[in-house]
């Protein structure tokens, strides 16, 4: 069948069903004249024949051809651009060089091994085709090996298939219209073939079912068509041609009668052969084990023919010469073993031909060498025709399917040959032949099912299930079965409570038609408990996995397979709800089970290893978890083809431990794999990419990197909802991830919008009171604490409090965090001794609940340092610091960023103290850890750079300390583009700098850089902005500027008195600047005034002797004695 000659880069037909394609490369190539001629003689010769006259094409064509061998032609000119970019790929079996001036070319003989000639005319060109396509033929063969120890593979499935088919086509009734339907297809293929169709009419009027050995042995269409599809076991083309294979077998059979009436008792026949390498070593590696043609096997009596034929000379490089020595016991096995003497029937009887029918299985015996050719011995059994047998037994005791014809389309679909599979029981539907029509239709919505189309297949579970229940008696327990594929459709679809409902009621039907523990019933409990994970109802979850465990563990042998898959799932509820140890408890359990069941690289055992990792994972114990992970991984690896999917699950598993390690760039990477990976293998919505893209989302956050990290959290907000429009607990944790971010860059407002928007969501779908709601209630509630709205923010920290406490009856270190949360606004309030009990409390959960060397118990230790010395109780202070650094020391033996966080703390409090040089070296040890972790210049340097350099400021040290503080100040700028209140910090420090020096006016322009920072960072009123009012209130004071500095200090002293309570030290030290510029304007009684309101406020919070107190009272007693 050829497409019309137009004006194209390519003509030719547009499907194979041969094993060889003739393809004519050359751009010069006649198109109008000479064209149709030279197809008609190719044509002859090999049916599919394709023109190109472009080389891009013509290549991508040839490496896309996987199941047959190509014979190219092109000219010498051409010759080398095109082989050198394909003669070595395996398809191309022969390369024929056609021009004029042979002797031009001659020399491509020797640089490519492929070439068979160099032709001027096309008729020795089509002769040496004709050869090397006959050479081709008897030297093709394929073969499938099968193990009889191992489970159910694609390999041995296809074995069985192979055999099965043969089952079902000696079972099939004659159809008189068969073989008309046949011919009818085989010449519209062949239209246009003049020597094909005048075969294809002979057959249709002269053949009869006694001449199949016959036509098959003329080598012409139906032995290529029929040939072709056994080795790519095309069902179509099979089931086409199967009234011809059933009487070639009856022929043979017919035959193998003849031979048993001979005197023969065992018979040893050949089969020469040339293999590549890679068939090679698979017989070479599965001697002892059965193996099955893909089609009819022809051997000789003659051994010195079959020697001939595996040293025949070829231009392929890479074949080892091999002879099989084929024994079969005429006497033993009879009529078990079909084959049959066609020497009678064969153009070249000399051969002594053998052929062997398809139901035929050999045992590989041994193998040997004898000169230049392997000898592998085999014995011919009927071994597959049993191994098919026991399998159809085997599914018929498992599914009660009676019908063979049912369980050859499901073995099908099994193979993932879904199309076929379709087609098959659609084919069977239109002629049922007394088949169950319900288990058709169940049949064809299970491979619409496979492909993705659940609503088509949904549709066929219906109509089967109507058929069953509609029936006297109802088909309860085959309706059941139904109801679980259709509630398994919808589970897919996230349509959890429809799929909950399907899935209820199977178990109300199983129930009635089972005894308790039955498998069926087991697997229906898991369907419903899985349901209710996803519905994050993890009691009632659990519920049913314990139900299915108990019936497991009675019925089932204690290391039952089953059993881990049980184990694993109840240990993902307890891991859901936090429950760490237990949870490991039952992964671990798993495991010991699966490594008694499977081999040590079974794919199974990786992903409880990949459940035990994340375990260990959510217990902070990530070298043991990064163990666990990895060892998933090489299996994983080992198992699936490159860039498979699950592999991509082991590397995110792998980034999310060196994300929570902060080591970043690695977990960046792992991320980036894992996501190259599903974006290949799943559609670009799906969920899973989401869940990458969340991560790498949170890497960059915690790079600083705002901007990309947001790109990255919209895009998997944009994801969820599209792909998982109900799945509102991803969405909402997308939300908040956005809201974080933001938060992060300093955009509150918006930040608390999209919290807000994941709360609205969690009220809306969660049960009240569920602890995800109390984590966005944290997240609002740390933003507002970022905008010092303090009583606001108490209050969402207070609710998320109530809320954890009633979920977590027995105490969580959740809980602990939003304690540390609220100790952490209370400090902000100067409620320091409020502040210190809620620390306290936080750290009394986490000492109860984690291992003495936690680090969430170093951070809370950290919490009550710090209000130790917002208190001016530096001891006490530094006592916890160095405790928290202890800690810290033993969890992470290498060094880690919150070490140089706990130096740094130290060494402000030995400032403080005026231990300068301890200061010094405290905050370098942090510069250095930090150096150690991050890249240059990274954003966390700050704080060190700038505690060094206060150090080297209260030496005195300025020129040094304003180089570490510009240096701390360039890097904030870089990483704050837009500003930030921490730039605000280093600016003052600056500041400070200049005004020790005296240098005035550079640092009113520091500090007054700091002010519009805060200004623009902070509300109205903040407390920040009344420390950068009174540094200028400072400078301007210096600088005998007093009535400006009284105007700074008074704006100061109002947000104060706003913002605190009346007795405040802040506001004490406001009155006292005031009164300074009062009196050195020389006006006593307003200095007197503000001079004894300071003290009041001093004698209510500070010790008698405080400098403070003491100065206030000498200033009063100076300024009275002026009045």
């Amino acid at each position: 069948m050829v497409t019309s000659i137009n004006q194209s880069p390519t003509i030719g037909p547009s499907e194979n069903k041969e094993s060889t394609i003739v393809i004519w490369f050359d751009p010069y190539i006649n198109l109008d004249q000479d064209i149709d001629i030279t197809r008609q003689q190719l044509r002859l010769v090999n049916d599919f024949v394709i023109f190109y006259t472009d080389l891009e094409l013509c290549i991508t064509f040839i490496q896309s051809i996987i199941k047959e061998k190509i014979f190219l032609i092109t000219s010498g000119l051409q010759a080398s651009q095109i082989l050198s970019r394909i003669s070595h790929l395996s398809q191309i079996h022969s390369i024929f060089i056609f021009c004029i001036k042979k002797d031009k070319y001659e020399y491509l003989m020797d640089d490519y091994s492929k070439i068979i000639d160099i032709y001027t005319d096309l008729y020795t060109l089509c002769q040496s085709i004709r050869e090397q396509i006959d050479l081709f033929y008897k030297q093709i063969l394929t073969f499938t090996l099968f193990s009889q120890d191992q489970k159910l593979t694609k390999q041995s499935a296809e074995f069985i298939c192979f055999h099965l088919f043969n089952y079902i086509i000696g079972q099939l009734p004659d159809d008189l219209h068969a073989k008309e339907h046949m011919v009818e297809i085989c010449r519209q293929y062949y239209n246009g073939n003049l020597r094909e169709l005048a075969l294809i009419k002979d057959f249709e009027r002269s053949y009869k079912p006694e001449d199949a050995i016959h036509w098959y042995k003329k080598q012409s269409f139906i032995y290529k068509l029929v040939n072709k599809a056994l080795r790519n076991k095309d069902i179509d083309q099979l089931y086409m041609f199967r009234f011809f294979i059933n009487d070639l077998s009856a022929n043979l059979a017919c035959e193998h009668v003849k031979m048993l009436s001979s005197y023969e008792r065992t018979l040893t026949v050949y089969r020469g052969i040339q293999l590549d390498k890679e068939e090679f070593d698979k017989l070479q590696d599965n001697q002892g084990k059965l193996m099955s043609i893909n089609g009819y096997l022809s051997a000789s009596r003659l051994r010195s023919y079959a020697f001939t034929f595996a040293l025949k000379s070829s231009e392929r490089t890479d074949v080892i010469p091999v002879v099989f020595e084929i024994l079969c016991n005429i006497e033993e096995e009879r009529k078990n073993v079909i084959f049959a003497d066609v020497a009678q029937f064969s153009e070249y009887p000399e051969e002594k031909e053998i052929l062997f029918d398809l139901n035929i299985t050999f045992r590989l015996e041994s193998m040997s060498r004898d000169g230049e050719v392997y000898v592998i011995r085999m014995q011919a059994s009927n071994e597959g025709e049993q191994i098919t047998k026991n399998y159809i037994e085997l599914v018929q005791r498992e599914t009660k399917e009676e019908s063979v014809h049912i369980i050859f389309g499901r073995l099908m679909c099994k193979l993932g040959e879904y199309d076929k599979s379709e087609k098959y029981f659609r084919e069977l539907l239109e002629n049922p032949n007394d088949e169950d029509i319900a288990w058709i239709e169940f049949n064809i919505g299970r491979a619409l099912d496979f492909k993705g189309e659940s609503e088509a297949a949904r549709e066929y579970y219906l109509r089967a299930n109507d058929r069953m229940v509609n029936t006297e008696p109802p088909r309860i327990k085959d309706s059941a079965y139904i109801l679980t594929n259709i509630g398994s459709i919808l589970h897919d679809q996230e349509e959890y409570d429809d799929a909950l409902d399907y899935y209820k009621e199977t178990l109300k039907k199983l129930e009635k038609c089972y005894p308790s523990g039955h498998m069926n019933i087991v697997h229906n409990l898991n369907n419903i408990a899985s349901i209710l994970k996803k519905q994050h109802k993890y009691d009632e979850a659990l519920e049913y996995y314990q139900q299915s465990l108990e019936m497991q563990e009675i019925y089932y042998p204690s290391d039952h397979v089953g059993i881990a898959t049980t184990l694993n799932n109840i240990g993902d509820i307890l891991r859901k709800r936090e429950k760490y140890e237990e949870a490991l408890d039952y992964y671990q359990r798993a495991l010991q089970i699966q490594e008694k069941y499977y081999p040590s690289n079974h794919i199974n055992i990786a992903q409880t290893l990949n459940n035990i990792g994340c375990s260990l994972g959510n217990q902070k114990k990530y070298d043991k978890a990064l163990d666990y992970h990895q060892r998933a991984l090489n299996i994983r690896e080992t198992c699936y083809p490159s860039g498979h999917v699950d592999i991509g699950k082991s590397l995110n598993n792998i980034g999310w431990i060196y994300d929570e390690q902060r080591q970043y760039e690695e977990a960046f990477n792992y991320y980036q794999r894992a996501l190259k990976i599903q974006e290949k293998y799943n559609p670009s919505d799906h969920i899973q990419i989401s869940q990458i893209l969340n991560n790498t989302g949170t890497i960059l956050r915690h790079q600083k990197k705002y901007n990309k990290a947001l790109e990255y959290h919209h895009r998997a907000l944009k994801m969820r909802e599209k792909y998982n429009s109900s799945g509102y607990v991803d969405i909402a944790r997308s939300l908040n991830n956005i809201g974080f971010t933001l938060d992060k860059q300093g955009n509150y407002d918006e930040a608390r919008d999209y919290y807000q928007q994941a709360l609205t969501m969690q009220e809306k779908h969660y049960p009240s009171g569920h602890v995800d709601i109390a984590w966005t209630l944290n997240r609002i509630g740390g933003t507002l604490r970022q905008q010092k709205k303090y009583t606001e923010a108490l209050h969402f920290y207070l609710q998320a409090l109530n809320i954890q406490e009633k979920y977590y009856s027995n105490g969580h270190v959740d809980i602990a965090w939003t304690l540390n949360g609220i100790g952490s606004i209370l400090r902000k309030q100067g409620k320091y001794d409020e502040s210190l009990n809620y620390y306290q409390r936080a750290l009394k959960i986490e000492e109860k609940f984690y291992s003495c060397n936690h680090t969430d118990i170093a951070r809370t230790l950290n919490n009550i340092g710090r209000i130790f010395s917002q208190q001016r109780k530096y001891d006490k202070a530094t006592d916890y610091y160095q405790r928290a650094f202890k800690m810290q020391e033993k969890f992470y033996p290498s060094g880690h960023i919150d070490m140089a966080w706990t130096l740094n703390s130290i060494g402000d409090i030995l400032r403080k103290e005026e231990q300068y040089d301890k200061a010094l070296d405290y905050h370098q040890r942090a510069l250095i850890m930090q150096q150690k972790c991050y890249p240059s210049g990274h954003f966390c340097f700050a704080r060190s750079l700038n505690g060094i350099g206060c150090a080297l400021g209260n030496k005195k040290k300025y020129d040094e300390a304003r180089d570490y503080h510009k240096g701390a100040l360039k890097i904030q700028e870089k990483y704050y583009p837009s500003g930030h209140v921490d730039i605000a910090h280093t600016l003052n420090n600056i500041a400070w700098i200049y005004d020790d020096q005296g240098k005035y006016s550079e640092a009113l322009n520091y500090y007054q850089q700091a002010l519009k920072i805060r200004e623009k960072y902070h509300p109205s009123g903040h407390t920040e902005i009344a420390k950068s009012l009174n540094n200028i209130g400072f400078i301007l004071d210096n600088q005998k500027r007093y009535d400006e500095a009284r105007g700074y200090y008074q704006r100061a002293l109002d947000m104060y008195e706003k913002y605190y309570s009346s007795d405040h030290i802040e506001i004490a030290d406001s009155f006292s600047n005031i009164a300074v510029c009062y009196e050195k304007e020389n006006k006593p009684l307003m200095a007197l005034d503000c001079y004894k309101q300071a003290l009041t406020i001093y004698d209510k919070l500070l010790p008698i002797d405080h400098p403070k107190r003491t100065m206030t009272d000498r200033s009063i007693h100076r300024v009275t004695a002026k009045i």
